[in-house]
């Protein structure tokens, strides 16, 4: 095995241990997310860089919409109560840096808080070790029922400060935990052959042209795509829809911002994306997408690209 592709999968080992140990799931943990709770209504959290890189290093849009959706998150649950499961309903990013470097520090502010109805619109800024804001962002979520059969306990950031975490061997690894670690090590080896992110090797699609125009990309989904209620956690489709607007638009543009909506929980074996430019200028392009499960529309958007002057 190689050293990026053994980093990778000691991270991705230490990530099975947070989410036994403390959750919420693995690819918060295998991203690189941690913190302490919301204080005075405000979250903090803060964002790794990738397995066996150095600070400095970029950062992928994939991980920091996984960042911004758990600091939000955390900071509408300090005010419904823990015991609360949310859902991402929007997410709004404000991509401000082409390529921002970790790790990155987020900070989110519940907004407004609607207690009867179990719902909250949040807030989030992500900025990198200078102190520069990379990303705004902005969101709604709502109190979701429980998945029949499971207990979600508190996030890792609701939790007493130094929480034990017991290290896992591969041979005590459970079956979807292994597949878990196979596959964050598979990125690991394309992402050093190819110069690519971890993180979005992680989400390696199948890509094809669809004979009206765009693309069209599926990705088997897997363990180390679940969040804590075993739907394909939201980071996970935001990230899936800038790869398909990425590759609809073409090469050269560089992510300005993108808004997703989430319809319904993703859970199928396979989640299929559409992408197609929608106009596309001088030094602007738009892209819409559509991203479905089980023939279900799960998730529907639109992205915006430019060309930064200098950096091709």
């Amino acid at each position: 095995m190689s050293a990026p592709a053994d980093a990778v999968r000691r991270r991705a080992l230490e990530a099975v241990a947070r989410t036994r140990a403390v959750g919420p799931h693995f690819f918060g943990n295998a991203v690189g997310i941690d913190g302490r709770g919301a204080v005075d209504g405000v979250a903090r959290l803060h964002l790794d860089v990738e397995p066996g890189a150095a600070p400095g290093s970029r950062v992928s849009p994939t991980a920091l919409a996984t960042l911004a959706d758990l600091t939000m998150s955390a900071a509408i649950r300090a005010r419904l109560g823990p015991q609360n499961r949310l859902g991402t309903v929007t997410l709004a990013v404000q991509h401000l840096e082409p390529e921002p470097t970790g790790p990155v520090h987020s900070e989110a502010v519940a907004a407004r808080v609607e207690l009867d109805e179990e719902r909250g619109f949040a807030r989030c800024e992500l900025r990198d070790p200078a102190g520069t804001l990379v990303a705004a962002v902005e969101g709604w979520f709502t109190a979701m029922p429980m998945p029949p059969g499971r207990r979600l306990g508190p996030v890792p950031w609701e939790l007493p400060e130094g929480t034990p975490v017991p290290p896992v061997a591969e041979a005590d690894l459970e079956p979807a935990e292994r597949a878990a670690v196979d596959a964050c090590t598979a990125a690991g080896e394309r992402a050093a052959a190819a110069g690519t992110s971890v993180v979005d090797e992680l989400l390696a699609m199948t890509w094809t042209e669809p004979p009206d125009g765009g693309v069209r990309g599926e990705l088997a989904v897997g363990p180390e795509h679940a969040n804590r209620g075993g739907h394909v956690q939201g980071g996970v489709l935001y990230g899936v829809a800038v790869l398909a607007a990425r590759r609809a638009v073409g090469d050269g543009l560089h992510l300005a911002d993108g808004h997703l909506q989430f319809l319904r929980p993703a859970h199928a074996d396979t989640l299929a994306v559409q992408a197609r430019p929608l106009r596309e200028g001088r030094r602007t392009a738009f892209a819409e997408v559509r991203l479905t499960a089980a023939g279900e529309l799960v998730a529907a958007g639109s992205l915006t690209f430019q060309r930064v002057p200098g950096r091709g």
